[in-house]
């Protein structure tokens, strides 16, 4: 055909070489491989915010000036008679202590335990400052008077020592958090060769520890889950073509892909996320499906016309199908690219522009090295492919669900409307929530240690409240040390927190020394005088740098550290808006002012924007998928029509997230996106090949869809269990939203290929659009 004249002129050039092609395909994919080994990890929740955002900003501030970073935490419980204030437990806690000074990238400086801390004595001369323990004790007695100073010191009760006495912290901070992997697993052998007493356990958790145990997640799960999805659609691509070349020529083109998108994000320094381990198994799907639909016309073309060349089969192949190819390519890159300018997170923001190179490679070794390969190879058929396709099992499988669609159009049409409602519903009951030790299965040591901590001591989740001051030393006045005791008694009165920590804290028990030790002078003293006194009377017997994590140098900036007994954002969230609330109403002034940070307030702000983000991501990538369908088709209508199949598909979806609380979280809210840049390849196929039908070949509308199914329909089945398949895969995962994500995009690529053979066709056959091929003035010609 004339408008084929192009395209054959091309694809006849491009065959005459084609060990050349091969050579530069081959080429590609080692020199972007080379660069894979130097790709990078990222575990840090920070990692899913801009690094300019304000909150990040500010924590990177009050880091330096308190040194407060997101720690290790060991925790060592023995549920005995006497709990951890035995003589074992002890000499444990100050073996651990010691042993941790050693390890790379542990400040050595700032380990804190029963072991570092010191008590506070009030004497005849003054203030006493004093360890807990220097010698480890050796008589239970001796435990109990370690026990009773613990315990008579409110600051270090839920913090650092449980209040029934069952656990303690041994708190250290790190020197490079993005070295938490290497450190983790330091601790990880610290901890087995640990010398445990009778009834004693070690758990290691905290954020510092969850961003190292996902690095090791992360390299385990790549490992398991890539070959087995390559070796899963390998199967997929034996039984559709039952020829070795059907099933290794698609594989080239993923091998192609994918070595160029990971290839490309190691040589710009773009770091492997969490997330990130989707995106293998993204693009080995993405890359078979053009091949599918390359090699079936191929050995249909073969069955047709036994008797030509191995080029001219590949020349006529390619012909047919690099427009259909092309516009798929087109369209999934336009949602990946709405995924990538709609996110602010740069994990998903990476993922939607690595996706979409992966998509462009897919496509270009489809248009070049497949055809180049085909025309080298000998001529083979594939008993799946006989002269009439039909008699094909899977064709005729397809070729009955084309005569439901043709016997009962406007039903199909009201199963669709009733999803797209239900849909809607579901989506308005979608609750936003997350929290990080989720990542992991309930089983594993680190979700046991952060229940442990969580149980038995104030929590391992922090909020810090930063008090600023407009001058030096003016938090020696009483009026500021009062907001401050006001605001902790407040915190205290919010769900699941269970303490918090500032120099008010100090202050009283100082106080107290220097009265007699008695209970009731544990209050702030009267008078900034007095206050000051109490520091330089600490500073004569101890280290000033005992209080650098409550108070900076001048005495102008203090620290609130809140602690929570969860990780959940919508904990979080409630308690960061009640302190903002609180802050605003009652503390806020001219001469004092407050600003939030610590992890509670990082993943608070990251996870609202998530959920903010959400939604308009996924209206932008069913825009830009719109957009360039209805280019390419040179209709608005067609484009519209397109993206009702994956539009349906992520409604069902929400309606089965909404109505099984299933939470809007990181490893559900990135399928959406995925599965519109994935599942509008189905309405593209099939809206094309319907022009072909009708507009060119002037079939009528029932004439075209009992032809679509068996072979378009065909090759879109084994496109539709590739990637099916290949996300179930990720059910798999031992990563916890990786599951979630594969399971959900699973549903959406099956709901997508459904809706493309059921209600994009019946709509097709009601609406009669004139982009397919109808004239408005004529009436539809309709089989009886």
């Amino acid at each position: 055909m004339k408008t084929n004249m192009p395209a054959e002129v091309f694809f006849e050039r491009l065959t005459q070489w084609p060990k050349t092609i091969i050579f530069f395909g081959l080429l590609l994919i080692i020199t972007t491989g080379s660069f894979i080994p130097t790709l990078q990890k990222d575990t840090r929740s920070d990692a899913f915010m801009p690094p300019d955002h304000p909150a990040l900003i500010y924590r990177d501030k009050v880091e330096e000036i308190f040194g407060l970073k997101d720690p290790m935490v060991i925790a060592v419980v023995n549920e005995g008679e006497h709990g951890i204030f035995n003589p074992q437990s002890l000499a444990l806690v100050a073996w651990l202590s010691l042993e941790l000074e050693e390890i790379t990238n542990i400040d050595p400086d700032r380990i804190t335990s029963l072991a570092t801390e010191n008590d506070v004595i009030g004497t005849e001369y003054g203030l006493l400052v004093e360890p807990f323990f220097e010698e480890t004790p050796t008589t239970q007695q001796a435990a109990d008077a370690i026990r009773i100073a613990v315990m008579d010191f409110p600051l270090f009760v839920g913090s650092i020592a449980a209040r029934d006495g069952n656990a303690t912290l041994i708190v250290a901070e790190l020197d490079d958090q993005t070295a938490a992997q290497t450190t983790y697993q330091a601790l990880l052998e610290l901890v087995e060769r640990a010398p445990k007493g009778a009834g004693d356990s070690i758990h290691v958790a905290g954020e510092g520890a969850v961003s190292g145990y996902m690095g090791a997640y992360i390299d385990a799960d790549a490992r398991r889950l890539n070959p087995i999805a390559a070796l899963v659609i390998t199967l997929v691509l034996l039984i559709a073509f039952r020829t070795l070349r059907g099933a290794l020529l698609p594989n080239l083109v993923v091998l192609g892909t994918v070595a160029s998108a990971l290839g490309l994000m190691a040589a710009f320094g773009i770091p492997f996320f969490v997330i990130t381990n989707a995106l293998p198994v993204v693009l080995i799907g993405i890359a078979v499906a053009d091949s599918i639909h390359i090699m079936s016309q191929y050995y249909e073309e073969l069955a047709q016309h036994p008797e030509a060349s191995s080029r001219q089969l590949a020349i006529q192949a390619m012909v047919k199908m690099w427009r259909p190819v092309t516009l798929t390519t087109l369209t999934t890159m336009a949602g990946f690219f709405g995924l990538s300018i709609a996110s602010i997170m740069p994990p998903m923001e990476y993922f939607g522009i690595f996706a979409m190179i992966g998509v462009a490679v897919a496509w270009l070794y489809s248009m070049t090295v497949v055809p180049a390969f085909l025309t080298l190879l000998k001529p083979k058929r594939s008993k799946a492919f006989v002269s009439t396709v039909q008699a094909d099992k899977f064709a005729q499988v397809m070729t009955c669900l084309g005569h439901v669609v043709i016997k009962r159009p406007r039903l199909v049409l009201a199963i669709g409307a009733m999803i797209i409602i239900g849909g809607m519903v579901g989506a308005s009951k979608l609750e936003l929530n997350e929290a990080r030790i989720t990542i992991f299965q309930e089983d594993e040591a680190i979700v046991q240690a952060d229940s442990a901590i969580n149980s038995h001591l104030d929590g391992a989740h922090y909020l810090d409240i930063v008090i600023e001051t407009p001058q030096v030393e003016d938090l020696f006045k009483p009026e500021h040390l009062q907001r401050i005791e006001a605001l902790q008694n407040y915190v205290i009165t919010l769900p699941h927190v269970n303490g918090s920590t500032s120099i008010v804290d100090y202050l009283k028990q100082m106080n107290r020394a220097l009265n007699s030790d008695n209970k009731a002078a544990y209050q702030l003293p009267d008078n900034a005088e007095v206050v000051a006194q109490q520091f330089l009377l600490y500073s004569a017997s101890g280290d000033p740098s005992d209080f650098e994590k409550e108070v900076d140098y001048d005495y102008r900036l203090a620290n609130v550290r809140v602690r929570l007994d969860t990780g959940l954002y919508s904990v979080g969230k409630s308690v960061t808006e009640a302190v903002e609330h609180y802050l605003a109403k009652n503390f806020n002034g001219s001469d004092i002012n407050v600003n939030l940070s610590g992890r509670v307030n990082i993943d608070y702000h990251w996870i609202k924007s998530l959920g903010d983000s959400h939604f308009y991501s996924v209206a932008i990538s069913l825009l830009l998928v719109m957009a360039m369908a209805a280019l390419s088709m040179r209709s608005a209508i067609a484009g519209l029509i397109t993206v009702v199949p994956v539009a349906v598909s992520v409604l069902l979806i929400y309606a089965v997230m909404g109505f099984s609380n299933i939470w809007l979280a990181i490893g559900t809210s990135m399928f959406a996106a995925i599965a519109i840049g994935l599942g509008v390849d189905f309405s593209v196929h099939t809206i094309e090949r319907l022009q072909v039908l009708i507009k060119k070949e002037g079939r009528t509308i029932d004439e075209a869809i009992t032809a679509l199914y068996p072979s378009t329909g065909r090759a879109l089945l084994f496109n539709f269990a590739a990637l099916t398949l290949g996300f179930g895969v990720l059910t798999t995962s031992e990563v916890v939203p990786l599951t979630r994500f594969g399971a959900l995009v699973a549903v959406a690529v099956t709901s997508s290929f459904i809706a493309s053979m059921t209600i994009l066709p019946a709509l097709i056959k009601v609406l009669k659009p004139r982009f397919i091929g109808f004239e408005s003035s004529a009436p539809i010609k309709e089989k009886e």
